[in-house]
């Protein structure tokens, strides 16, 4: 079937050649516009498995969504009048700008969801630290809403000790002494009188624990509230924390973002913005003295995506230029290597167009890509061109030599191809996005550039071949070669043997935050400022399931003890006994409560909601956290993508999700070590620790189980096609050879230069696997063919390794960690593969051939 596709092609070049360039051009416009279609998310939320329920709650409570962006200026005593100067003008233009009101508040009489200024996709003042602010400067609204959760919580945090309210007498008592308070000439008894009218303050004791715990907090809190931001006590920092209303991973959004605040947030966002107008815009300047620093999950992936994608781009043409140099090494001349890299950089805009058509975005394993078709997609062309410009040589026509390198070479270099790109495909069944991803755009890329190399190089070829250079005919003595010599299969063993070594001594790193740059200004920041507040800015809460409202007050208990155990003024839960449930909760105790307000002259219409949140929270328990809740404003849920389908299409619209189970998330500020120590207590005890620590953990759990069927189904995929293309059980065993090679290469190469094996440089696997194979198909497939195969292929193959490995050569130096590790794995894995092709396989062919007709 192989080798009738490839005589179809033959003809085509040579009969058809015009329809064939036409039919390139059109589909080059077509994947061309596919490319336009890429997304770049190079942030670690773009490796999301958004089906985990730990990762789709974390990111319903905010992570990577609705994150602060916290907007720092930072100095001294001397200049902290301008810094809050600043920091209020700032608020003041966003205040007047936008339709976000000055307490915080919405007009439900709870606190406001964030609103983008100035428009859909902007920033907005964080709600909840202006509602904060405007009740210490004694704001009637938020007055009444802190009086309605006070009293919804009053249940919880009183139990039995609001017994006197059963006593309509005692009603009347406590409305006449607030009466009399709010007539009082102090300010200060009278604002309490407001937001306490029951007076059920008084039922706390002055040794009340939790009483004790607030108070000592609020002393130790180390920032101090103003409206709209805020200034740690030593003044180091004046902090802005904003509200992005898109994905973290969104960098030209952020990027409009920053410069806009840099820039004093006046007038509209700019159309778009770059690295250096970022920088410019929050560098000191003639309008403001100091410099500004921005963190949080949007500016630390703003920076990583910068940086990596020019990090990136000097890889690839650091790579370019490595694979000049061995292509020059290899053949002593640059002749040529035009009629490789012309079909590889149109395969990889091909690949870049599938990628825009059938999933429109590169996450951060995926951006890898490049190198991976850089460093194995030239094999296809150097292996064509080889073989052409040998017949060429030795006299044949273009005709003749254009049948032997895709009838001769061509089976071979399909069946390496194959299995390279299906070692890849075979990760898109794992349940990793990254994985899944990166298995997609290098698998369909590698089949592009094959095919690139099929359909452009042999048209090049003939259009282009005179006949002279390197073309030209050239008398060659036509020697047999000397037999391998013993030294070099040893050699290769030893070095086989060395890498297996070094895998005892490497070292795993699964936390997938440590892929993250060195020297990223916005994690110096968040560092920086996570040592000054004493807690992580990282969002965290702790998820409290509401199904079984008998049993919450235990299960709250349960949670809230390892949290107390850590600082947190968290209170215990205090159920009131069964009678005074009934009388509280029911509708004749609201009613006669209201009738003694009244009697005291005290409005009753201004009770209602503060009552009703009592009666409400007495009768059912459910209804605290349902208070709580309702008082945060809302995360707006990302737009989920429709799941890929690559088959199945006929099966119909996916099954419908099942409604999630109602929760209760309570946000958190915990150090790392403390969450450590807490997270298996608070499991244990049946609540659920959500956030970007958690996140990331569930990633962990994901990635390894998708890791192990990656791998398999990777090995599974290449045993396959080498198989099917090879027959014999012995050419399927002599290609084991180097497979393994390239696996001990690749894990012992981290363990001898102390880099640790991450998911990222997990991927070499699967690369090792490919690469591994294509040369040793070459090979198998000519030496069954024809006698002395190793000797005429050496060079070739020498070639071929070599350009994957300055491929990857690119990645090694790369400051991003993850992306170092994937090419130094990479480099291992190949070298050891290159030489068990190059030295163990010709002396195992010299003693069991796979030509029947040699000696």
């Amino acid at each position: 079937m192989g080798r009738k596709l490839l005589r179809a092609l033959l003809l085509l070049h040579l009969r058809r050649p015009a329809g064939l360039w036409i039919g390139l051009a059109l589909l080059t416009l077509v994947l061309g516009l596919g490319a336009l279609r890429v997304e770049r998310r190079l942030d670690l939320m773009s490796l999301l498995p958004t089906d985990n329920p730990v990762v789709r709650a974390s990111i319903e409570a905010g992570v990577g969504q609705q994150e602060l962006l916290w907007l720092a200026a930072e100095g001294s005593a001397g200049d902290l009048e301008a810094r809050q100067a600043w920091a209020e003008h700032l608020v003041e233009n966003l205040l007047t700008d936008g339709g976000l009101p000055l307490n915080g508040m919405s007009g439900e009489g709870r606190i406001s969801p964030p609103i983008p200024v100035p428009e859909a996709r902007g920033v907005s003042l964080w709600p909840p630290l202006l509602a904060a602010g405007s009740f210490l400067e004694g704001d009637g609204a938020v007055g009444r809403l802190v009086t309605e959760q006070f009293y919804a919580l009053a249940p919880m945090l009183l139990g039995d000790r609001l017994e006197p309210l059963k006593d309509p007498a005692e009603l009347q008592r406590r409305f006449r002494a607030t009466a009399r308070a709010l007539a009082s000439p102090d300010p200060a008894k009278a604002k309490l009188a407001q937001l306490d009218p029951l007076q059920l303050s008084q039922f706390i004791t002055e040794r009340d624990e939790t009483r004790l715990r607030v108070t000592q907090g609020a002393r130790a809190l180390p920032v101090k509230l103003r409206t709209g931001y805020l200034e740690t006590r030593d003044g180091r920092f004046v902090l802005v924390p904003l509200v992005l209303d898109f994905p973290s991973g969104d960098a030209q959004a952020t990027a409009r973002v920053l410069r806009w605040l840099g820039e004093g947030a006046r007038g509209p966002l700019p159309a778009k913005a770059g690295f250096a107008q970022v920088r410019q815009a929050l560098a000191e300047g003639p309008d403001r003295a100091f410099p500004l620093r921005a963190t949080g999950a949007h500016a630390i992936a703003y920076w990583e995506s910068h940086t990596l994608t020019r990090e990136i781009l000097l890889s690839l043409l650091l790579s370019f230029v490595l694979i000049g140099l061995v292509y020059w090494i290899g053949f002593r001349t640059l002749a040529g290597y035009g009629f490789v890299v012309i079909p590889l950089l149109l395969g990889m805009l091909w690949a870049l167009g599938l990628t825009g058509w059938a999933l429109g975005r590169l996450n951060l394993m995926a951006a890898a890509f490049g190198a991976v078709l850089l460093g194995i997609g030239d094999d296809v062309g150097i292996l064509l061109f080889s073989r052409y410009r040998d017949e060429r040589q030795a006299g044949r026509t273009k005709a003749l030599s254009l049948r032997a390198a895709l009838l001769g070479t061509g089976p071979g270099v399909i069946a390496g191809g194959l299995a390279t790109a299906t070692a890849f495909l075979a990760c898109v069944a794992a349940p990793f996005p990254g994985f899944r991803d990166l298995g997609l755009t290098a698998g369909l890329g590698l089949l592009a550039c094959m095919a690139a190399s099929f359909l452009v190089l042999p048209a090049l070829l003939l259009a282009l071949d005179r006949g002279r250079g390197t073309f030209a005919p050239v008398a060659r003595a036509q020697a047999r070669p000397a037999p391998m010599r013993p030294w070099k299969p040893a050699a290769a063993l030893a070095l086989v043997a060395l890498g297996a070594w070094g895998i005892g001594s490497m070292k795993w790193e699964e936390d997938l935050r440590r892929f993250r740059q060195q020297g990223n200004p916005a994690l110096v920041l968040q560092e920086a400022l996570a040592h000054a507040l004493g807690a992580g800015l990282q969002p965290l809460a702790v998820q409290l399931p509401l199904d079984d409202p008998a049993r919450l007050p235990q299960l709250w208990n349960a949670v809230v003890a390892p949290l107390r155990r850590e600082g947190l003024p968290m209170p215990e839960w205090k159920v009131p006994s069964p009678e005074l449930k009934r009388i509280l909760g029911s509708d004749t105790w609201y009613r006669r409560a209201l009738d003694e307000a009244a009697a005291a002259g005290l409005d009753p219409v201004a009770l209602e909601r503060s009552l009703t949140a009592l009666r409400a929270s007495v009768e059912n328990p459910v209804n605290v956290p349902r208070s709580l809740q309702a008082l945060m404003p809302p995360v707006t849920a990302p737009v989920k993508r429709a799941p890929m389908r690559l088959f199945g299409w006929h099966a119909g619209p996916p099954p419908r999700e099942a409604a999630p189970a109602e929760t209760f998330t309570l946000p958190l500020r915990l150090s790392e070590g403390a969450q450590e120590r807490i997270e298996g207590e608070v499991e244990a005890a049946g609540g659920r620790m959500v956030g970007t620590r958690p996140l990331f953990r569930a990633i962990k759990a994901v990635a390894r189980d998708a890791l192990r069927q990656v791998i398999l189904l990777a090995l599974g995929a290449v045993l396959a096609v080498v198989a099917f293309f090879g027959r014999r059980p012995r050419f399927l065993v002599l290609a084991l050879v180097p497979l393994a090679a390239s696996q001990v290469g690749a894990l012992g190469i981290l363990g001898w230069t102390g880099e640790p094996l991450t998911f990222l440089s997990l991927v070499a696997i699967p690369i090792a696997l490919g690469v591994s194979v294509d040369t040793a198909m070459n090979l198998l497939h000519r030496a069954r063919l024809e006698p002395q195969a190793a000797a005429r292929v050496a060079r070739v193959n020498a070639v071929c390794a070599g350009t994957t490995l300055a491929g990857f050569g690119g990645l090694a130096f790369s400051g991003y960690r993850g992306l170092r590790g994937l090419g130094l794995a990479s480099l291992g894995g190949v070298a050891l593969a290159l030489l068990a092709t190059q030295w163990i396989l010709p002396w195992i062919l010299e003693r069991w051939p796979l030509h029947r007709s040699e000696p």
